[in-house]
Order: structure tokens, then C-alpha cells, then sequence
């Protein structure tokens, strides 16, 4: 719909018109560069709008043809108020949870077959999908037929549109406004159904709160909108009425409004931002405004500055570009905010203007390449200019109709003997013969073709006029079947079979060997040497093909209208070459015309003096070469009149715009009342910059949800309205793939970009698809690796322990059997090691030995310490010894010797664990290799706790996907091992749901827990159901609302539903903003 124009640009051009400007007319001249339609360039001639691709110019206006319900497709198709325009075709326009089906071919009415709107969940006709029709007696439910109602849906009987006009259908009583709790209960208007009970939807800043003592039943209407910062009734919560005389003032009953706020009829208000009061009580702001410092200025979105009271994009206007009043040069667009030459596709920069090098007369081919006087610029390249009806044949102008040497095309020439006729070489014949194959014939008198080509007449007869006959014509004699001239006839002179003597001639009947005056006796016949082909001038001498005697002279035979100059047919009345008469050339850029040279005027222009002149146009040629128009008047149709250009009309000699003009909206006179402005020839609700009136309402057509595009254009639940248009509203961080959002960070569908999937074993993490590595391990070199036992990656990637050694929590240490213990890096026996006996580092003193970790006497060699026989019975040297026999030691024939205890070996004066001892493991001396420990006997490899012996490698039963649960029991491809069972791995911030990686904080059918799924319209965000709004639009009470534009919610959720004292009445309804006095438009002159 038309944009309207900013009502001090309509003062400007009122003041102007008082001014009495001079010189050219201001009615149809070139619009301003500042016009609503869009600030777009205007590039002589005056009058023509030139729209940028792909908008067409409809009506002095840029619209786009694929969305513009007023011309959609084309200028001045619109589509119905029911319809939207969609890729440039009026369609139904579908509520949400809608679908566009085509009609049965069996529907009733003028509608029969044509698409409409209808519910895949209960139409019969449409149930699951476009043209699924359920059988007699079913119906639809949950989107498949049935007999009966399923699920949450209930039967109902009332006939409902949605059911393709059946007696049957089923409902969903707890959310269906049209049957909410009952069949056939319509919640009203701003209420919608919550568990089978109208409730009213109030904005994000406002609270449901009941009225007292209300109780409206399943329909509804007990309930209002509260705001709890300043309601008296509901101050802080529901209910909470604050006593006679008090405000609420942020939510508390207080004695005074406070600081900052003043009493505007018992409601407290900020009177430097409230729209409602600004910088005054009762001082609201209009429609596209809001209050700021005490003063209402005109609200400009994201991107936008406010310039002189319009809202202006200083990064793309050319009339403010940058800042505001800074206007680009012509030819020049503004890009960032910078004036910069702009060339559309097909043109180039030449000194800073946009030139089209294929047909620019002074940039022909490239930039400064002018073409010469009489030439154009045609595919770059300049060329002569020839008239409608003749081509550029090697710079000479040719009519390839008519042209012998260019028949048809340039270089093309017919053969000697033929003309050309439109445009093909064709035989010449003379006037009273017919070309018959290639040869001119005589159709009325020729045998062989008597009366048309081919027409042989029978044996005896003779062609007569045409026609095959018997009969010789006046002056002939049948002879013998064939007319004979009896006064010519050499064989029949005089009669039948009377030959003439050779040498003589058949004159008058008689033989004679004089010819008559004008014939020559040529070998015995008499001819006429002025005019015949075979003996022209001279008896003998034959004319050329192609050529006729004329005057005993052999020349070029010319078809009518055509001379011949110098062996060459030519046209005198149109041969530039020739022009007139043979030889006179026509100067350059002139063409013949009528036998003379004139100036080249295309169809419907004249020359005048020179110049080529549309008289039917031209204010200084009207009608006429010479007649000009008076000041203020334009020729139309040649004829000079008042100059309103299409679409103005004049009143009182002025033009006016019936459609746009506040003082003549709709007729001359009529005027517009304070705060409206004239569109569409109707006074209208002003609607700032940017948005359109719907229905009597501002809306933002760009943004508005109920309004996109289109005035009642709603998009489906779910999607948001970015530049007009209906799309999927993801949250950030969040893309639209193919109508749904992705996280392209962790989607292993969409890892990086829409569509590009991980291969099986990997996962995306931040939008690159890496090795899937479960708990406790890590991704080293596209391996998943146990850092806190793995020998080869011990603690970090690569980190190899030594030979012997093992990894322990991350740490290499070294690897002890049982009963052995690790002292600084070597395996200790703590029970017999007397350096370290009992703990690390205890070492025995000189003379004992180590013994079940404890200290005990050592007995010299082949001495055994125990119970001696009384003082007197030992020898002198022992009388005096009271300790009792070493331990672990036995006498044997006089001598202390080694015993050892059972399961254990003397190994050269030694006890050895042989089952456990790595350096006497099985046997004395039989050590095992470093890094294995001794077991039972054997040496085997080292395993610590949590890791067990898989083919001599210490594995981790719980974690390695090859040997998980059990060794040799691997995981397939794309899991992990998670405490000893394979499971899909999901990377980092997402969650295996029945086999499947779900982010928990985005995903739509898994928020926040797995199985999770948000309602329509609502999207996951940090794994929490909420209502997703776009760019422009805030999220009230579950309703995307734009708060610049929305009546019921402008400037923030709520905004204009505020409550009265007690005294008023129960819902005093929201007073209309006054609109501010304006000074009165001066009358125009």
C-alpha cells in the first residue's frame, strides 16, 4: 500500500506553492529524492520512477511484485482481503496450524477446486495431508481417519468448516478456542484455552488477576490484565487493594507517588518517559512515538536515527548518509554510511556516473570511446544509424526486402536474372507474365501452362486467354490442329500449308522479303530490333539473362517503383545513395524520405527545422512544428492543457493528488481532519514512517506477526515476521536449517554448517566433527586414550612410561607384584629385604637379619640360634649368652643353618617367596623381564587396580571400547565404553537419548530432560520452553508484541492497560491519546 508522505514534507510543498516558484513546472517535474515512496534515484527523463531490481514502479511507487497485495505479480492486481501475495500469486492466507490444500474437485460453489485453508488434524477431506479424504462415517482425529474420536479429542456434532462442512468432527476441549471444555464454547476475543477454561492472555509485564467475586464459568471474561507496579487493586500481587487515598507505586502502597512521579488522576507517573504523560498529565504521545526526556520524539528501531522527525537509515540513505542532511551526489548511493557511485548490473563507472557501455553514444565499448556524428553505440561497438526498416550492411544502410545485393541478409546477392522480393531472390518477369520454374511465362496464351504453371493443354488444342481451345481467336487460322497468323505465318502465309519461298517474309497474307515499318528482316522474319530480347539493336544480338531491349538497347529490367542508375535498380523515394534521382546522396545521419534527404525521425516524431519532435508531447512543438505551450501547461495528445501528470487532477487550476492530498482526499475540496492523512483517496489514521494503518492500527509490516507483509497477513505459530516475510525465529547462538533450528556447534547433523553430517564414530564439537571420546578418556591423534592408565599416554597425549614402569592416576610408577612393595623406584619383600624391613628404609643392624618384617639376631654361619643347654653344660665362650636361638635358623650337625618357613625357599642363605618374588620367580635366580611382576609362580604383566590382563596388556574393562565389559569384546562403530557397556557417545553438552546425542538446552523435542517436548510456537532455550520472538518484538505473557506499534502494549507489555480508583468504573477502557493541535496547512495558491 502506498506509504504516507511525513506531514512536514506536505507543509514544505504547500509553502512552495505560496512562494509562486518559477521556471519549471512543479506539478510533473521530477519528483523530490525525499518522496515516501522510498528516496529512490530518479534518472532523466522526468516523470519516469526507476525502482531498483526486482521492485516494479506502480503507481509513482516502488513495490515488490512478489509480496505486494496491492500488485502482485503485475502493477494493479490485488489480491482479496482473505488472500496474501506469495512469489508474486494471490493465495488463501492460512492461520496458524493451517495447511493450503487444493479443493476437492467434488466441493460446492464458486470455489469448487480451488485451494483453501484447512486442519490436517480433523479435516476430513485433508486428514494427515493434502487430499487424504476419510471414508463415510469417519472422521478425523489426531490426523488420521477413524470411526471414532482417539486420544485427547472428543466427537462433536456441530457442522464446523474445519471438517469439510461434515456433521461429525472431533475437538481437543482443553486448547481449542472454537470448543473449549464443551462443544461449540468460543472463547471471545484476547482469551485463549488453558485446560479446558478461557483465560485471558495477558502481555509479559502484566498479570492475570480475577475480578472480585467473579466467576464467568468455562467461557470466561472473570479476569483482567494487571499491571502490579501502580494498579490500587492488584498492588504487588492480585487482590492486594491498597487503602482509600494511597498509590501504588512499584508494586507498594505508599501515602505520596514518591520522587520522580506525579499524580495523574490517581495513577502515579514518570512524566519524563511515561507515554501516557509526557512532561504533562494527559500529554500522550501519538502512534510512532515515544517519551523521552519530557518529550515525545518519534521512536526509531534498531539501526535507525531520527532526522527532522522521519526515521532514517544513515548506513544505506542517499539523503542522509552518514549523519543526518547529508545528501549523496546523483549517480552516487549511500553504502556505510559513505556516498558512493553505484552501478547496477550491465553498467560501468566512467569518471563517477554509471554508463552502459553496449549502447552509451560517448562510453561506446569502454569509457570515453565516443562514436562519430550519424552512428550509435550498438553491443558496445559504434555502428551507422539506419531507419526502421533497413540494416547496417558494412556501414551503408540497406532494405535486405528489396535489395538485390543483400537479399534477405547483409552480403546475400540474388543471382543475375531475379529480383529480390521480401527478402528473397525471385525470377523477374514482366507485367502480363508468370515465372514457372525459373522461366516467364505467358499464362494466358502458353500451351504448356495455360492458365496457371503446368497446365498443358491436349494434343489439338490451343491455349485462347488462358484456356485450352480448339478455336483460334480472331486473325488466326487452325492449321492442322495449331493457330496459324495467315498474314505472318512464313509455313501457312495467306492460308493453310502456303510456305513463302526462302528469303522472304509472310507480310499482309503475301509472301515478301520487306519487313514493315519498325521490323528488320532478321533470317527471313521480321523483328523489332527496339524491343526484341533475341535481336536487340541488331538481328542476333540477344539480351543477357535477366536483362530486356529497350529502345534497341539491352538493360536491367526494374520492377515498379524502381529505376535503374548505372546497371543498379534503385528506389529514388528511399535510397540515401540515390535519393530523388540517381547519384544524389544523403548527408550524414540524414535518410531519403519521400525522394528527398531529411533528418531521421522514428515512428511518431516529426522533423521540425532539423530536429525530430514528438508533437503529440512537446510543449514547444504542440500539434505543430513551432506552436509552443504557456507557462504551466504540457501537450497532450497536441493539444496544450493544464499539466497534472497521471494520477492528479486539477482543482481550481491546480494539480492535485486525489489520492494522497490531505485538502482534496478523494475529491477537490475535501479535506482531512487534524491528525489523519489522505490514502487511497480516503481519510486514514497517520502511521509514522515505517509502519501501515491495519484496520484503523499502526502496524510495522516488517515485524508485525499478525500483520507481515500484509495488513492480516499472519505468520504460523512458531515463526516470527523479519522484513515482511514468515520465517522459522531461531534464538542466537541458533540456524535455520530447512525450517527447523540448529545449533551448528554440537548438531552431528549439521556440524558447521546445514546439512554437513559427522561420520560415524565422531561427534561435532564447536562446528567440527572430532572423535567421540565417553567419560575418562581423551581424543589423542583421533584415538580415545585413558590418560590415568594408559602406559603409552600417561597423564597427557604421548607421554610414554619407561620399560618396568606402569601409569597410576596419570603417573608412571614402578609396577610391583603382590607382596612386594615399591621403595624409590624398586620392588622391596618388606618381611625379608634388611634394608627395608618392615616399612621402606628400615634397614637391619650389622648381625640380623629380616624375618616376617621383624628385626632378629643373625647366627654366624652354620650356627642356629635357640635354647642353649644349661650354663654349666656350654662351652666357656657361651656360658654366659642368655638370648634365645635366631629366629629362622636351625642347628644342623653343630652348625646354624637357614630355615625357612613353609611356602618359601632358601635361596642362597635366603627365604624366597618363589610364587611372588620377581627375582626367584618358580625357582632360585630365575628373575622375570622388567615390567612384569611374578604370579603363582609365573612371570606375567603388571596390571594395577581397575585394569586387568588382556593378552599381556593391562586394559580398562570400563572405558576401552575394544575390550569393554570383557576382553575382546569390542563396541561398534560410533560408541564408546561406557562402566564396562558399549553406549553412543555424545560429545561434550549433549545427551544420549534412546540411542540418540540430544542437547538437552536447545532441542525442541528433548528440553531439558529426554522426551521433553516445547508446545507449538515455543522453542528450547537453556533446556527451558519458551516463546520465541524475533528481532523488534518482545515476548508478552506467551505473545510475540511490538512495542512501538501494538495498541495494547506500547512501550512495554501492558502499557496501556492501566486501572482507575475505586470510584471509576470496573474497566475504564484506554483513552485514545489526544492529538497535539498542529498549525493549520496554508491555503494553496
Amino acid at each position: 500500500m502506498p506509504h504516507p508522505k511525513p506531514p512536514f514534507l506536505l507543509m514544505a510543498l504547500a509553502l512552495l506553492a505560496m512562494a509562486g516558484c518559477t521556471g519549471s513546472s512543479v506539478v510533473g517535474g521530477p519528483p523530490s529524492r525525499d518522496a515516501a515512496s522510498g528516496d529512490v534515484t530518479m534518472d532523466a527523463p522526468a516523470d519516469v520512477l526507476v525502482c531498483p531490481a526486482p521492485l516494479n514502479a506502480c503507481n509513482d511507487r516502488c513495490t515488490d511484485p512478489r509480496m505486494d497485495r496491492e500488485n502482485c505479480g503485475v502493477c494493479g492486481r490485488a489480491c482479496a482481503s482473505s488472500e496474501l501475495c506469495q512469489n508474486g500469486a494471490c493465495i488463501p492466507n492460512c492461520a496458524a496450524g493451517e495447511r493450503l490444500c487444493a479443493g476437492a474437485a467434488g466441493d460446492a460453489g464458486a470455489d469448487a477446486g480451488a485451494a483453501r485453508c484447512t486442519s490436517l488434524q480433523t479435516d476430513r477431506m485433508n486428514c494427515g495431508a493434502c487430499g487424504t479424504v476419510c471414508g463415510t462415517d469417519q472422521v478425523c482425529a489426531d490426523g488420521a481417519c477413524t470411526f471414532m474420536c482417539t486420544g485427547t479429542t472428543t466427537e462433536c456434532s456441530t457442522p464446523a468448516p474445519m471438517d469439510g462442512g461434515a456433521l461429525r468432527y472431533c475437538a481437543e476441549l482443553m486448547t481449542d478456542r472454537a470448543n473449549c471444555g464443551a462443544c461449540g464454547n468460543t472463547c471471545q476475543e484476547g482469551y485463549s484455552c488453558q485446560a479446558g477454561r478461557c483465560r485471558i492472555r495477558c502481555s509479559e509485564l502484566l498479570m492475570p488477576c480475577a475480578t472480585a467475586g467473579s466467576d464467568a464459568g468455562p467461557m470466561g471474561g472473570g479476569e483482567v490484565c494487571a499491571d502490579t507496579t501502580n494498579d490500587i487493586r492488584h498492588c504487588g500481587a492480585c487482590g492486594n487493594e491498597c487503602p482509600f487515598g494511597q498509590f501504588c507505586v512499584r508494586g507498594a502502597c505508599q501515602t505520596t507517588c514518591g520522587s520522580g512521579f506525579t499524580n495523574c488522576s490517581s495513577v502515579c507517573r514518570d512524566l519524563q518517559t511515561d507515554r501516557a504523560g509526557c512532561g504533562a498529565c494527559g500529554n500522550a504521545c501519538s502512534s510512532g512515538e515515544v517519551c523521552t526526556a519530557g518529550r515525545c520524539v518519534v521512536s526509531c528501531g534498531g539501526g535507525l536515527s531520527s532526522c527532522d522527525g522521519v526515521c532514517r537509515d544513515l548506513t544505506s540513505d542517499s539523503n542522509h548518509c552518514g549523519v543526518c542532511g547529508t545528501r549523496c551526489m546523483a549517480g552516487q548511493v549511500c553504502s556505510r554510511g559513505m556516498c558512493q557511485v553505484s552501478c547496477g548490473a550491465g553498467l560501468s563507472e566512467c569518471s563517477g556516473v554509471c554508463r552502459d557501455l553496449t549502447t552509451d553514444l560517448a562510453h561506446c565499448g569502454a569509457c570515453g570511446v565516443t562514436c562519430a556524428a550519424g552512428q550509435v553505440c550498438s553491443m558496445g561497438m559504434c555502428q551507422v544509424s539506419c531507419v526502421a526498416g533497413t540494416t547496417n550492411c558494412s556501414g551503408l544502410c540497406r532494405d535486405l526486402t528489396t535489395d538485390l545485393n543483400h537479399c534477405g541478409a547483409c552480403g546475400m546477392a540474388c543471382p543475375s536474372g531475379t529480383v529480390c522480393s521480401a527478402g528473397m531472390c525471385q525470377v523477374s518477369c514482366l507485367s502480363g507474365l508468370t515465372n514457372c520454374s525459373g522461366i516467364c511465362r505467358d499464362v494466358s496464351s502458353d500451351n504448356a501452362n495455360c492458365g496457371a504453371c503446368g497446365n498443358a493443354c491436349p494434343s489439338g488444342t490451343v491455349c485462347s486467354r488462358g484456356t485450352c481451345t480448339v478455336s483460334c481467336g480472331a486473325g488466326l487460322n487452325n492449321c492442322d490442329g495449331v493457330c496459324r497468323d495467315p498474314l505472318t505465318d512464313l509455313a501457312n502465309c495467306g492460308a493453310c500449308g502456303r510456305a513463302c519461298p526462302s528469303g522472304q517474309v509472310c507480310s499482309a497474307g503475301a509472301c515478301t522479303v520487306s519487313c514493315v515499318t519498325g521490323t528488320t528482316n532478321c533470317s527471313g522474319v521480321c523483328r523489332d530490333l527496339t524491343a526484341d530480347r533475341l535481336n536487340c539493336g541488331a538481328c542476333g544480338t540477344a539480351c543477357p539473362t535477366g536483362q530486356i531491349c529497350s529502345a534497341g538497347a539491352c538493360t536491367v529490367s526494374c520492377p515498379a517503383g524502381q529505376v535503374d542508375c548505372a546497371g543498379t535498380c534503385r528506389d529514388l523515394q528511399t535510397d540515401r545513395l540515390n535519393c530523388g534521382a540517381c547519384g544524389v546522396v544523403c548527408a550524414s545521419g540524414q535518410v531519403c524520405s519521400r525522394g528527398a534527404c531529411t533528418v531521421s525521425c522514428v515512428a511518431g516524431t516529426t522533423s521540425c527545422s532539423g530536429v525530430c519532435r514528438d508533437l503529440d508531447t512537446d510543449v514547444n512543438n504542440c500539434g505543430a512544428c513551432g506552436v509552443g505551450c504557456a507557462s504551466g501547461q504540457v501537450c497532450s495528445a497536441g493539444v496544450c492543457t493544464v499539466s497534472c501528470g497521471a494520477g492528479t487532477t486539477n482543482c481550481s487550476g491546480v494539480c492535485r493528488d486525489l489520492d494522497t492530498d490531505n485538502n482534496h482526499c478523494g475529491a477537490c475540496g475535501r479535506g482531512c481532519a487534524s491528525g489523519q492523512v489522505c490514502s487511497r483517496g480516503m481519510c486514514q489514521v497517520s502511521c509514522g514512517a515505517g509502519t501501515s494503518n491495519c484496520s484503523g492500527v499502526c502496524r510495522d509490516l516488517d515485524t508485525d506477526v499478525n500483520n507481515c507483509g500484509a495488513c492480516g497477513t499472519a505468520c504460523p505459530s512458531g515463526t516470527v515476521c523479519s522484513v515482511g516475510v514468515c520465517q522459522v525465529s531461531c534464538l542466537a547462538g541458533l540456524t535455520n536449517c530447512a525450517g527447523v533450528c540448529r545449533d551448528l556447534g554440537s548438531d552431528n547433523s549439521n556440524c558447521g554448517t546445514c546439512g554437513s553430517s559427522c561420520p560415524s564414530g565422531t561427534v561435532c564439537s564447536r562446528g567440527t566433527c572430532t572423535v567421540s571420546c565417553g567419560a575418562g578418556l581423551t581424543n589423542c591423534g583421533g584415538v580415545c586414550r585413558d590418560l590415568q592408565t594408559g602406559v603409552n599416554h600417561c597423564g597427557a597425549c604421548g607421554r610414554a612410561c619407561a620399560a618396568g614402569q606402569v601409569c597410576s592416576a596419570g603417573v608412571c610408577t614402578v609396577s610391583c607384584g603382590a607382596g612386594t612393595t615399591n621403595c624409590s623406584g624398586v620392588c622391596r619383600d618388606l618381611t625379608t629385604d634388611r634394608t627395608n624391613c618392615g616399612a621402606c628404609g628400615t634397614v637391619c643392624p650389622s648381625g640380623q637379619i629380616c624375618a616376617g618384617g621383624a628385626l632378629r639376631v643373625a647366627c654366624p654361619a652354620g650356627q642356629l640360634l635357640g635354647r642353649l643347654p644349661r650354663p654349666r653344660d656350654r662351652p666357656p665362650q657361651l656360658r654366659r649368652l642368655r638370648a634365645p636361638a635366631p629366629a629362622g635358623q636351625v642347628c644342623s650337625a653343630g652348625a646354624c643353618t637357614v630355615t625357612c618357613v613353609s611356602g618359601t625357599t632358601n635361596c642362597s642363605g635366603v627365604c624366597r617367596d618363589l610364587t611372588t618374588d620377581s627375582n626367584n620367580c618358580g625357582a632360585c635366580g630365575r628373575a622375570c623381564p622388567s615390567g612384569q611382576v611374578c604370579s603363582a609362580g609365573t612371570c606375567t604383566v603388571s596390571c594395577v587396580s581397575g585394569t586387568t590382563n588382556c593378552s599381556g596388556v593391562c586394559r580398562d574393562l570400563a572405558t576401552d571400547t575394544n575390550h569393554c565389559g570383557a576382553c575382546g569384546r569390542a563396541c561398534p562403530s560410533g560408541q564408546v565404553c561406557s562402566a564396562g557397556a558399549c553406549a553412543v557417545s555424545c560429545g561434550a553438552g549433549t545427551t544420549n537419548c534412546s540411542g540418540v546425542c540430544r542437547d538437552l538446552t536447545t532441542d525442541n523435542n528433548h528440553c531439558g530432560a529426554c522426551g521433553r517436548v516445547c508446545a507449538a510456537g515455543q522453542v528450547c532455550s537453556a533446556g527451558v520452553c519458551a516463546v520465541s520472538c524475533g528481532a523488534g518484538t518482545t515476548n508478552c505473557s506467551g505473545v510475540c508484541r511490538d512495542l512501538t506499534t501494538d495498541n495494547a502494549n506500547c512501550g512495554a507489555c501492558g502499557g496501556c492497560a492501566r486501572r482507575v480508583r475505586p470510584a471509576r468504573a470496573a474497566s475504564a477502557p484506554c483513552r485514545a491519546a489526544a492529538a497535539r493541535p498542529t498549525a493549520p496547512a496554508p491555503a494553496a495558491t
